[in-house]
């Protein structure tokens, strides 16, 4: 029998951003705005972060997520992801400089580079903070 979804933490974030500088400034200005921030360099690490939490009985109201990473992709990391009965509800933000149109199963892009306050707001709207 499956255990419960955990319901998502309006404060926790996870980054999925193989740049290190780029993750390290998102992730302080998330936390700057009080938000907790999980990070992962690549999908795979992503899934590991997710599973973690996880068993922690938590779980992020949303994932930023870089298409183009070494070891596990953001589209592969999607197929997965979505396939989660326990995780297929979070929404996905992609950030990405490559691609003009969200992919399937993302529910919006930030194009790179973005502005802060695009950030913090497309942030504040997924996770139902003013």
């Amino acid at each position: 029998m499956n255990a419960p979804s955990p319901a998502p933490s309006v404060n926790s974030v996870l980054l999925v951003e193989d740049d290190a500088d780029l993750r390290a400034a998102v992730a302080d200005i998330l936390e700057d705005e009080g938000f907790e921030v999980h990070v992962a360099e690549n999908g795979q690490d992503a899934l590991a972060e997710l599973d973690a939490l996880g068993h922690l009985g938590l779980r992020p109201c949303l994932v930023l997520l870089d298409l183009m990473m070494p070891v596990m992709d953001g589209f592969t990391f999607m197929e997965r992801f979505r396939a989660d009965p326990g995780l297929s509800q979070v929404p996905v933000v992609v950030l990405s400089a490559s691609v003009k149109e969200p992919p399937e199963g993302a529910c919006a892009m930030l194009r790179k580079p973005f502005e802060i306050p695009a950030l913090l707001n497309t942030v504040a709207d997924y996770c139902g903070r003013a």
